[in-house]
């Protein structure tokens, strides 16, 4: 079968692999649809994939990325009973290893030693096959395309962050970055009932793409972020403020445009040393706190809301093929060409 699979630093090859093996207790699925993630982009341009085995999983590279992915049952394994040959599925692509203080105090997602399917696990979502754990399994509504589906997993993430920082509907939020995970923080939001949002976004294709679903957005180039929640707030600054964009300068601009005792919450990963504004966190009390994952009733809530039409993927999300998943997926998401863009591994 066909896979993309990392074999180090910007070396991501398509190429023939091994069936993987079907075990008890887990199902095999042909993979419809695979999200590109800035994780991905990560291990792809900057850490590559280890020597070493995974203390979880023992996998090690090279390695099948993907883990936002849906697709059809195969197989099933013996043991198996509540999933069958057919089901359109999405998978939950952390593990954890349910016995450390975090596990065993509910924070699965935060599990000492987490891995994720397609990212340090055998095997990922960038295969035209993929064995996981049935429990990793969810099924999907009639309603809900295997398109769709393959994007519960960054919806997911961001849920988990509009959870984190517990705003009411009428509340105000500033989301600084309207990239896929951006976008998919706002439509959260508005999801839950926030619909004073502004998002801040210095590419005129993203803004167009925000502005165009109906969102407030600025660029940050030509009006200040602080200023802009200011003026929209009566100068008590925002609820809370999701940083999306991965640099350092947005986290000041976030502790800077929040209200006092206001959320900020840093959802992107970071190639640089961030400063931080101590005594700006200090004089408005704000909370500062990352995110990170998802709980499964956190996945669960978005397939719901997706079946309910909470998130569309128009302007969006567009696809490309396995075959040009190096130049038309990596290299174009890469450099903000494109904004989400799914893998059509097979056929959906």
């Amino acid at each position: 079968m066909r896979a993309a699979v990392l074999h180090g630093v910007e070396d991501l090859r398509v190429e023939d692999v091994p069936e993987p093996a079907l075990r008890d207790g887990h199902v095999l699925i042909d993979v419809a649809y695979n999200g590109i993630c800035g994780s991905d982009l990560g291990m792809i341009h900057t850490f590559g994939v280890s020597e070493y085995p995974h203390p979880l999983t023992g996998a090690c590279g090279p390695q099948i990325l993907g883990h936002e992915f849906a697709g059809v049952v195969r197989e099933v394994g013996a043991g198996v009973d509540d999933l069958s040959v057919g089901d359109r599925v999405v998978v939950q692509p952390n593990y954890s290893c349910g016995t450390c203080v975090r596990c065993a105090a509910g924070l699965e997602h935060l599990c000492q030693v987490i891995a994720f399917h397609g990212l340090n696990a055998d095997g990922g979502g960038l295969s035209e096959r993929t064995v996981v754990p049935a429990g990793n399994v969810h099924k999907i509504p009639d309603g809900v395309s295997l398109m769709q589906a393959a994007v519960v997993e960054p919806l997911a993430v961001t849920l988990h962050a509009v959870e984190l920082a517990g705003l009411q509907p009428g509340q105000f939020a500033l989301v600084l970055g309207a990239g896929p995970i951006g976008i998919a923080t706002a439509l959260n939001l508005r999801a839950g009932g926030v619909d004073r949002i502004l998002l801040s976004e210095p590419s005129p294709a993203r803004r167009a793409v925000a502005a165009g679903m109906g969102f407030d957005v600025i660029d940050p180039a030509t009006q200040d972020p602080v200023a802009a929640v200011a003026e929209r707030t009566g100068g008590a600054g925002a609820d809370a403020v999701f940083e999306c964009a991965g640099v350092a300068v947005a986290v000041q601009t976030a502790i800077g445009a929040v209200r006092a005792r206001g959320a900020v919450v840093l959802l992107a990963t970071y190639k640089e040393e961030v400063p931080l504004a101590t005594y700006m966190l200090m004089f408005t009390e704000a909370r500062l706190m990352a995110s990170l994952a998802y709980s499964r009733k956190e996945f669960r809530t978005v397939i719901d809301r997706m079946a309910d039409g909470a998130y569309p993927l128009d302007g969006w999300v567009e696809c490309v093929p396995l075959a040009d998943v190096v130049v038309e997926g990596v290299q174009a998401a890469s450099a903000g060409h494109k904004m989400k863009v799914l893998v059509e591994v097979g056929h959906g």
